[in-house]
């Protein structure tokens, strides 16, 4: 099994306090200290499916448990549930933990997007790969990583994203907010730097991230998402070119065989070309950015 040190969401200042609950969160929160699997039969009552009871989980760890930024060090879902609060990865295990508890099908997932340009980040960056190694290249001047969950629906047959960080659950609400061309907004301090994921793996049965999932959610399910009109713009083939170019890199990156870093042209590439492909998408459909 690959182990990887997550170093997602690192670049920001965690929030001072947490955030405060309401009575029956209080409750709530209890009984995650105390019996998870209480916890999730409680949080998820009335919930008549599993992507229902996914949601419920996910909205509640979003609306009371605080983004903390990465300090490296390695604690069990317990001791996040106490400190009631992680960074993505720790979040995504508390919920995969109380999914588990209702026997719902799931698997975690990793991603690296196109961030806002820090230099500061590329530079703690090159610092850890060099002391560290290759995995922690999977952030940098121009990108970063984040961890989620995927879901099954046996009633769709499909898998969907689930999110504690970002409290998205659900294919479209998932899309619009992460891929589409509109505006970037969160519930945590840096979700409007997080621009667009380039490549996204979902874990194995051994919990090596291997399953391909870029070209699922980052050409089909895009495309769909504005009805069939992006695959005839002039970016959309440059777009899925350098999509199937890194995918191999960032996979190597994941396994800890590739320094993600040698690739910066590539990410530059695919970032100024999904700039383009929000510009074609303007000017051809005369509307606004992010219309659909």
């Amino acid at each position: 099994m690959t182990v990887l040190l997550l170093v997602t969401m690192c670049a920001a200042v965690a929030p001072a306090q947490q955030k405060p609950m309401a009575p029956r969160d209080q409750r709530l929160y209890a009984l995650a200290r105390t019996d998870i699997k209480a916890f999730a039969v409680e949080v998820s009552q009335g919930a008549n499916s599993d992507v229902d009871r996914a949601h419920a989980i996910v909205q509640w760890l979003t609306r009371n448990f605080d983004w903390k930024a990465t300090d490296y060090q390695k604690r069990s879902v317990q001791q996040v549930i106490e400190r009631r609060g992680g960074n993505c990865d720790d979040l995504a295990r508390v919920a995969l933990a109380a999914m588990k508890e209702l026997n719902i099908r799931l698997r975690r997932v990793h991603e690296v997007h196109i961030r806002t340009v820090s230099d500061q980040r590329e530079k703690n960056a090159r610092a850890l790969v060099e002391e560290k190694g290759n995995t922690y290249s999977v952030f940098g001047r121009h990108h970063n990583d984040h961890v989620w969950l995927e879901v099954y629906d046996s009633k769709s047959n499909e898998w969907f994203p689930a999110d504690p960080w970002s409290g998205l659950v659900g294919l479209h609400e998932w899309m619009e907010a992460r891929v589409g061309f509109g505006k970037r907004s969160g519930p945590n301090p840096d979700a409007a730097d997080m621009i667009v994921p380039i490549a996204i793996f979902a874990a194995d049965a051994d919990g090596n991230f291997s399953v391909d999932r870029t070209r699922h959610y980052l050409v089909d399910e895009f495309d769909r998402l504005y009805h069939g009109r992006l695959h005839d713009l002039p970016a959309w083939k440059p777009w899925v070119a350098l999509l199937d170019r890194l995918d191999g890199a960032v996979a190597g990156a994941f396994a800890g065989r590739v320094n993600l870093h040698r690739d910066e042209a590539d990410i530059d590439s695919v970032a100024s070309t999904y700039e383009e492909l929000r510009a074609e998408y303007s000017r051809t459909n005369r509307r606004v950015p992010g219309s659909l």
